[in-house]
């Protein structure tokens, strides 16, 4: 019988407070008002934490855009990216440890 691997799932991270700072009244995407929650670039369901990194604020229409594909990942961590003044290879390593990868 082969050896049994015990594999522990990360605990993503929670952040209401970094939610609500991340809020804005305009669409970083389109400049449109914004009246929702920020959308999380790398899904609550895949891990994606409540940190800056991971938060874009859209407004309804671009959110929308945002989960049917029709505005990309790699659109919204440009922007973020430009709003953090890192890379965008940054936001990924960041997005990433936050989710308990091992990042070189």
């Amino acid at each position: 019988m082969g050896a049994i691997m015990n594999l522990q799932k990360h605990k993503r991270i929670v952040n209401k407070k970094m939610i609500q700072e991340c809020r804005k009244t305009y669409c970083e995407y389109c400049g449109g008002r914004a009246n929702c929650e920020p959308h999380h670039v790398h899904t609550v369901g895949s891990g994606g934490g409540d940190i800056r990194e991971n938060l874009i604020q859209l407004c309804r229409s671009c959110h929308i855009q945002a989960h049917s594909g029709s505005i990309s990942k790699t659109e919204c961590i440009t922007i973020i990216a430009e709003r953090e003044g890192i890379t965008t290879d940054e936001v990924y390593v960041i997005n990433r440890r936050a989710k308990g990868y091992d990042v070189c």
